[in-house]
């Protein structure tokens, strides 16, 4: 055994030790540390059973802490893929890999889901009006839930792909539809528009008062695109799909910016830049662009590099997967990439940036940024804080009435829980150690990285 594979293993063991007990979370809550989400027990239910593919001895305690998640759930809805029904839907997955556990759990959750992201696709205003990015993006929206019906029709019993398969097609038809343009104030712009009325912020509603258009995975258009991919790859697609992965890709690939080291991508374009980006002028960098040469998963390069390589591969487009490869290998040049990395964790943080350049690197066959990312893994596992009771902490900003208040010095939290927490930080450490079989790790299909 290599000294960097004993420092993973040392430090993936000490988060999972530390989660043995479901009732840790309890007593360290985080942000949203609530049992039905991914930053609480169902996330580290999906952590827990990933770590049972090298380690069964774990199987117990991600067995503990999904039926802690179950037994909370009392009605909750969804909020998309990562609080309610569907986190716990995406724990009793990874559960169900390894001896068909909770077969009854799946089919209840399964139905269940499909019912809400139905009955949210059948409640959406008309395009023209504009969209909320929680219809559609990763986090919240139908590219995110999709992911998990996907995973229930591919993986599934028959009655789990019977329940969820209406409600799958009914996404990929909303998704494809979103890539339709639209015309606003007489202008032909991208479907996934959204009106300033609709920004998640008074801050951003302030900054885009005429909307935006996002590009990040997390809550931009490079999560649908992945969405659709995905389907594709596995069979299940709907009338125009393959058009519209040709109309994001080719919107993407339009909108790279370049500086000195290379290619990048504005996290998001303000309405009146894209109206002159579509007539083929230029604009300015925005405020935000500094965050696109930043390596977070949620923003970053390598997140949207991951979803137009992907769709490159469908595809054929050569030139998107030269773009998704020199854009990660810039982010890898410029010394301001640490800088927008906040802390150890998943969402803005090192290990999300170490899963997308793996993943991109295992997608592409790219030996650097394979090498690259067992670097960074070395680096992650360095930050484990001794004093912290799930071995990391997540860095968060102070938010405010208006947004994030990104004067102040970060603030640390305790969190055990996947996307700014510990769990997330040790799943992301776990890919990097030997003994990985087959096409997985699972667990980064929360983040549409696979």
């Amino acid at each position: 055994m290599t000294t960097a594979t004993s420092l993973l293993e040392s430090a993936v063991a000490r988060v999972a030790d530390a989660l043995a007990d479901p009732g840790a979370l309890i007593r360290y809550p985080g942000e949203r540390g609530e049992p039905v989400s991914l930053e609480g027990n169902a996330g580290a239910a999906l952590f827990l059973a990933e770590l049972a593919g090298h380690d069964p001895g774990r199987l117990p305690a991600a067995h503990a802490h999904l039926s802690v998640a179950a037994r909370a759930l009392n009605g909750t809805a969804s909020a998309g893929l990562y609080h309610g029904p569907a986190a716990v839907l995406a724990a009793a997955q990874a559960c169900a890999r390894l001896g068909g556990h909770y077969p009854r759990l799946r089919h209840q959750l399964t139905r269940h889901v499909a019912a809400e992201l139905l009955a949210r696709i059948t409640a959406a205003p008309p395009r023209s009006a504009g969209v909320d990015w929680t219809e559609y993006d990763v986090i919240s929206g139908a590219a995110g839930t999709g992911r998990l019906l996907l995973g229930a029709v591919v993986e599934g019993d028959p009655q789990e792909r019977a329940a969820a398969e209406p409600a799958l097609r009914a996404a990929l038809t909303r998704l494809t539809d979103l890539s339709r343009p639209v015309t606003v104030d007489g202008h032909r712009v991208p479907g996934w528009w959204v009106p300033g009325a609709r920004q998640a912020t008074p801050a951003d509603q302030e900054q885009f008062p005429r909307g935006d258009f996002n590009l990040g995975l997390a809550h931009g258009i490079a999560g649908p695109l992945m969405q659709l991919v995905l389907c594709a790859e596995a069979g299940v697609t709907v009338d125009g799909q393959l058009a519209a992965v040709q109309r994001m890709g080719r919107w993407l690939a339009d909108r790279t910016d370049h500086d000195t080291a290379g290619p990048y991508w504005e996290p998001r374009l303000a309405f009146e830049d894209e109206i002159v980006r579509a007539a083929g002028g230029s604009t300015d960098p925005s405020a935000h662009a500094a965050a696109a040469s930043g390596g977070a998963w949620c923003y970053g390069a390598a997140g949207i590099a991951n979803a137009l390589a992907r769709a490159a591969r469908l595809t054929g487009e050569a030139h998107w997967h030269r773009l998704a490869l020199e854009g990660t290998r810039a982010l890898l040049r410029r010394p301001a990439t640490e800088q927008h990395l906040k802390g150890p964790t998943l969402c803005h943080g090192r290990a999300g940036f170490q899963q997308s350049l793996w993943r991109l690197g295992r997608l592409t066959g790219d030996r650097e940024l394979l090498d690259q990312a067992a670097s960074l893994a070395e680096g992650l596992a360095a930050l484990a804080d001794p004093e912290a009771p799930f071995g990391f902490r997540h860095l968060t900003p102070v938010r405010s009435d208006l947004g994030w208040d990104r004067t102040q010095p970060l603030r640390a939290a305790d969190n055990g829980g996947l996307l700014e927490g510990a769990a997330g930080v040790a799943a992301a450490l776990l890919s990097m150690l030997p003994g990985t079989a087959g096409d997985g790790p699972h667990w980064d299909r929360v983040l549409l990285l696979s």
